[in-house]
């Protein structure tokens, strides 16, 4: 087995990435890195700031931001201009029906690439054995050399019903068509990845059929 592993897990909403890089992370030495967060605290930070999504390339780059961030418990949090987002609401019903708007901007997306991508020497600083990066284009764009690719998908009844047992009132069909259909790294499988439909498995299983990947390296 190798001594440090990148895994990219990529979906749509309530396929179950946070419950897998979740329990990967919890099992196993790795920092989990949810993207899916950094664009929900800028989405929080440009509604605050009132803006349309037309009018966030210009925002963003004449108002750059110092990005960085702050470990808890195998995890990574973003640190926007040293404001942390650990107590806010960032999966709100005004964020959940942003987000994917403001994601699809590609001004914003370059905006955290780097960032994104230094994960994987932060979890070498810290001494962890590998890193998971859990999104909607970690193993297209932000991981193409990744490990382990992992694909997470399931029918939208599933989806739905999951979101509702979260709590969580969620567009999921329209970010869906919005997440893959924008220009700048749409949402979709990657070449090679580990496709599981997580409707037909409990998070146990599927647990278990990627540390059988991982475990092959």
């Amino acid at each position: 087995m190798t001594d440090f592993i990148t895994i990219a897990i990529d979906g749509g909403a309530g396929t179950g990435k946070s419950t897998l890089s979740s329990l990967l992370s919890e099992k196993n030495n790795y920092l989990y890195v949810e993207t899916g967060s950094h664009y929900r605290a800028l989405t929080c930070i440009l509604l605050k700031q009132g803006l349309a999504p037309e009018n966030v390339t210009n925002f963003v780059n004449e108002n750059p931001v110092v990005i960085e961030s702050e470990i808890i418990k195998k995890r990574s949090y973003i640190v926007i201009n040293q404001s942390n987002f650990i107590s806010e609401n960032l999966r709100s019903q005004n964020v959940n029906e942003n987000v994917s708007y403001f994601a699809a901007i590609p001004a914003l997306r370059k905006s955290l690439f780097n960032y994104q991508r230094s994960q994987i020497n932060l979890a070498r600083r810290e001494n962890f054995s590998g890193v998971i990066l859990e999104g909607r284009d970690i193993g297209t764009k932000i991981l193409p050399d990744a490990d382990l690719k992992v694909f997470l998908h399931a029918d939208i009844n599933t989806r739905i019903q999951r979101r509702n047992t979260d709590g969580e009132s969620d567009t999921i069909i329209k970010r869906d068509q919005i997440d893959s259909n924008r220009k700048d790294a749409p949402l979709a499988c990657a070449e090679g990845a580990l496709s599981i439909d997580t409707g037909k498995y409990s998070a146990q299983e599927v647990y278990d059929i990627v540390m059988e990947s991982v475990n092959s390296f």
